[in-house]
């Protein structure tokens, strides 16, 4: 192993604690209980911001099993310096909507949507996970990471673009939060048919769950049904294939992995 390659991953170690911190500041305990400060008919409920959780921990055993051999040309050329770069882009957008910048926010969850994408990408095209622990610590954190991003895109977006009235959502209101419900919905089932049903099942399933956040939150009738429609869509479109098989349909359900 090079100095380079250790200094690499002593910083995603560094970068990691720092983002640890920062998410805990910024999300886990939001002042006013709500996933970003500005409330809007798209607004999940608090719940959902412990998808974090999952995807800390998860990134917690990367920055260790990237330590190990197995790990080292994943770590090192499918992820590289990218996991740095996700990082501290991800840390400042939390802080931006922290502080209510919702434009330069949403500039940055682009850019932080960018970088993890690339990383999503590369490592299920160049990097196919070989164990259990590939799965586990390379491949899923950053299958969650991207679903989350996706789904905070769009909240940012209408966090950006609308706003709520004393008066409850008029019909535009109502039509563009489906527009942005649907956006979700049919991006969760691009994920379960990429690489052609040997898909991310785990960024569906985080968009599928930030769908139930938003039904439960949102009382208005439309945006409410609507939405947990969209959830539950989202939610069973992975076990597809698996009823398929059931009833005798040729599918590739055997093949179907769970985490991406």
């Amino acid at each position: 192993m090079s100095k380079l390659h250790i200094f690499q991953k002593v910083s995603n170690v560094i970068v990691y604690l720092f983002f640890l911190s920062a998410t805990v500041y910024t999300v886990v305990s939001p002042s006013d209980g709500e996933v970003g400060e500005g409330h809007t008919y798209i607004t999940p409920s608090f719940w959902i911001s412990y998808v974090w959780t999952l995807i800390h921990l998860l990134l917690g055993g990367y920055v260790i099993y990237q330590w190990f051999e197995a790990a080292h040309d994943a770590a090192i050329h499918g992820v590289g310096w990218h996991f740095v770069i996700s990082v501290l882009l991800s840390s400042a957008w939390l802080g931006l909507l922290k502080s209510g910048h919702t434009l330069i926010a949403f500039i940055f969850v682009l850019l932080t949507a960018s970088s993890v994408s690339y990383v999503f990408y590369n490592l299920e095209k160049n990097y196919h996970a070989g164990s259990i622990y590939d799965k586990l610590f390379i491949h899923a954190p950053f299958s969650l990471w991207h679903g989350w991003i996706v789904f905070g895109a769009v909240i940012n977006f209408f966090q950006l673009v609308s706003h709520t009235s004393e008066e409850g959502p008029g019909v535009w209101s109502r039509i563009f939060v489906s527009l942005g419900v649907l956006f979700l919905a049919t991006t969760a089932i691009g994920y379960v048919e990429f690489k052609k049903q040997k898909g991310d099942v785990t960024g569906a399933v985080v968009i599928g769950l930030g769908l139930l956040a938003i039904f439960t939150n949102q009382q208005d009738a439309w945006i409410h049904w609507f939405t947990l429609a969209a959830a539950i869509v989202t939610l069973l479109y992975p076990a597809r294939p698996y009823v398929c098989k059931l009833v005798g349909r040729n599918s590739d359900a055997e093949n179907a992995p769970l985490l991406g």
